[in-house]
């Protein structure tokens, strides 16, 4: 019955814009490109003179379809009777009804515009506009440094292998709820340098230190300045800083759906930073939870030695390559390749020694119940036997032992004499065998 009454309305609306002479009056809709993208063509009047004849049928052709349904209105008092009668059959629940129906139903004679996205990583797009995205990893792996280098790509137009993705300027809005201010200005400084910002382009970056505010100044204050402001980029370092329970199991989804809610009716896209769980891979918390099940896209960071890599686990499109960046000889982040592989050649160096240190220390372990074996023996021993015996005791597995007592004996300072093939214990003081 309700959808009757929408086709009929719809009816009754195009017979109100027939005039007196039985001209259709047009009101055509403002174009969807830009005015400053429009260019001058001389052919541009005929064409619109022929659109205009091509509507006009339409229009007359649905009109008819339309009166041989409902029946024709010749004149306006028998219009408006028409529309009154219709009218009286709703009520004002009916009506408010229809109006969501027209809200959010979704039709295949209406204009959808197609989603946008922000940035794009190895030309993959990414941080689409009107939803809610997350940065995730553990506490000092990058999480700030990355928001940095996005802000940067917005700013520059590519920083590395993220680039911007759109063709016109757009406002970035930063809130951050727990650092220093002079640490916050200092990233706003980082970001304008990196994003190599001139004149009045420093504009576009609006960035705000909320830790002098509690949790709902805080979530009052972010909804104000995007509803103000209109950034279409906005980046909330951290999420935790929003709501007092990050386990609130009805807190948290309602914290989640008014940001989804003012990033479809604002326009921007709402990027959250959040701590992992310590020791796990996922985001902390309710919160972290039900951020995830909602967002676009997720990165998440790995940081190994100095080289933190970004990954999209979560994509609501083409899957988003993983990619990487450092810290140059400044401080500053760097996504060039060539420093990339020379700090992870010294970082793997530095994982190699620290390995065998460790292993080192590990293996000294067993010198003393070795030398145990070879005094309780009196004699030169092989070392199958030696780990034959480490075994028994119940020290250590044989072919464990047998791999101890080889990296012992590889060492430029080996604990052991040896005679032939055979293990014997070293005099300290000469460094000669005793048996």
């Amino acid at each position: 019955m309700y959808f009757y009454y929408l086709e009929y309305f719809s009816y009754l609306c195009t017979r109100l814009s027939i005039e007196a002479d039985g001209h259709v009056v047009h009101h055509s809709p403002p174009s969807r490109e830009r005015t400053s993208r429009r260019r001058p063509n001389a052919g541009c009047g005929r064409r619109a003179s022929g659109i205009h004849r091509m509507n006009e049928e339409k229009d007359m052709k649905s009109l008819q379809e339309s009166e041989v349904k409902y029946g024709s209105c010749q004149k306006s008092e028998e219009l408006m009777q028409s529309l009154d009668a219709a009218a009286s059959q709703l009520t004002a629940d009916d009506v408010a009804y229809l109006e969501r129906v027209e809200q959010c139903q979704i039709v295949m004679d209406k204009y959808y515009a197609p989603k946008e996205f922000i940035l794009k990583v190895n030309s993959i797009p990414t941080l689409s506009i009107g939803d809610i995205h997350m940065v995730q990893a553990q506490a000092k792996q990058g999480k700030t440094t990355l928001a940095t280098i996005l802000v940067a790509a917005c700013l520059c137009g590519k920083f590395g292998v993220v680039e911007y993705a759109l063709d016109r300027d757009i406002k970035i809005a930063l809130f951050d709820t727990e650092q220093f201010e002079y640490d916050t200005f200092i990233q706003y400084r980082n970001m304008l340098s990196m994003g190599s910002v001139e004149g009045e382009d420093f504009r576009r970056l609006i960035i705000y230190n909320l830790r002098r505010y509690g949790y709902e100044e805080r979530l009052q204050f972010i909804k104000d300045v995007i509803m103000r402001e209109k950034p279409q980029f906005v980046i909330i370092d951290g999420l935790r800083d929003l709501i007092p329970d990050i386990n609130d199991p009805v807190g948290c989804p309602m914290l989640v759906q008014e940001m989804m809610q003012l990033a479809s009716e604002a326009g921007c896209a709402i990027l959250g930073v959040l701590h992992n769980n310590p020791g796990e891979g996922k985001a902390r918390g309710w919160l972290g939870t039900e951020w995830i099940n909602k967002c676009g896209y997720s990165f998440e960071l790995e940081k190994n030695g100095s080289v933190v890599t970004v990954k999209t686990p979560i994509n609501r499109g083409a899957p988003v390559p993983d990619w990487q960046f450092t810290f140059g000889p400044d401080g500053r982040p760097t996504c060039d390749s060539s420093f990339l592989e020379h700090r992870m050649k010294i970082d793997n160096e530095k994982i190699k020694a620290e390995k065998a240190r460790n292993q080192a220390i590990e293996d000294d372990k067993y010198i003393e119940p070795i030398n145990n074996v070879l005094w309780e023996q009196g004699k030169p021993m092989t070392k199958t036997s030696i780990a034959n015996i480490l075994s028994e005791k119940k020290i250590v597995g044989s072919t464990k032992a047998l791999e101890i007592i080889n990296r012992l004996l590889d060492r430029e300072e080996c604990p052991f004499s040896m005679v032939g093939t055979n293990i014997t214990i070293k005099r300290e003081s000469t460094g000669d065998k005793i048996f």
